[in-house]
């Protein structure tokens, strides 16, 4: 049997894992014992633990779960979760054992493959997320490719491919406009490159689609320097110290003076 459980791993960028879904948890007693139903009893106890996962309450989470791979061990949606359940858990051994045997399974499912290539990311194994990521990333069936063409940019920069970089965040922008990630990743290459009017031109595209964030402003000052407009220099270093002081890129600023 096979059953998608609602996970997402976002980018890489946040390396974070989270669940995102909405509600209470609606786990009856016994499932299997309501539902006569092997497959329907399995995708209940996915989706308990998944809530108890976004509860932090590992303890009913771990229950639910191990009553899922009881009845079903090789359902690739359960050893997904498991996976999941032991990121949060930080143990390593099960996380790769899991994720593998849920490829296993099913070679096509693509959220696990991505989730993996999350955590791959979060243990800086670029290539090997790379790996991954370029085959979620052919699935046409899967929703979310632009994720995937996002992250593998992102990949790419930790590994020094600037132009494959690119490219995967041109092609995410082409799935969906609205990824400022990729627009502002974009934005930083352009200004390396010396194109001032591309870099502008991302930057006011991410300035439309997100909150200020410190590597916007960064650039944004890095950009009307060069531009000579002192105004905007000074508008964009306020922000900067007024909103985000102890980041990395308001030491850099400073450090710039």
């Amino acid at each position: 049997m096979r059953l998608r459980n609602p996970l997402k791993i976002v980018s890489p960028i946040v390396v974070v894992v989270c669940v995102v879904l909405s509600g209470c948890v609606t786990e009856t007693n016994d499932p299997l014992a309501q539902n006569k139903d092997p497959e329907k009893a399995v995708k209940t106890y996915v989706e308990a633990a998944t809530r108890y996962m976004q509860l932090n309450q590992m303890a009913n989470a771990d229950r639910t779960l191990k009553r899922a791979h009881e009845i079903a061990p090789d359902d690739p949606a359960v050893n997904n979760a498991l996976a999941l359940f032991y990121t949060i858990e930080g143990e390593d051994e099960q996380v790769e054992r899991y994720y593998k045997k849920a490829l296993s399974g099913d070679q096509a499912f693509s959220q696990a493959r991505n989730n993996y290539a999350s955590y791959l990311y979060r243990k800086e194994r670029y290539q090997d997320a790379i790996d991954q990521l370029e085959k979620v990333a052919k699935d046409y069936r899967y929703q979310r490719r632009y994720t995937a063409f996002e992250n593998l940019g992102v990949c790419y920069l930790k590994v020094g491919e600037r132009e494959d970089a690119r490219k995967a965040f041109n092609r995410a922008l082409q799935l969906n406009t609205n990824m400022p990630v990729s627009t502002l990743e974009l934005a930083e290459l352009a200004l390396e490159d010396g194109d001032n009017q591309l870099t502008e031109r991302y930057l006011r595209k991410y300035e439309k689609i997100a909150p200020s964030s410190p590597k916007q402003l960064w650039i944004g000052i890095r950009l009307q320097r060069r531009l000579g407009d002192k105004d905007k220099v000074a508008s964009y270093a306020l922000a900067l110290k007024s909103m985000f002081p102890g980041s990395d890129e308001y030491k850099a600023y400073k450090a710039s003076l």
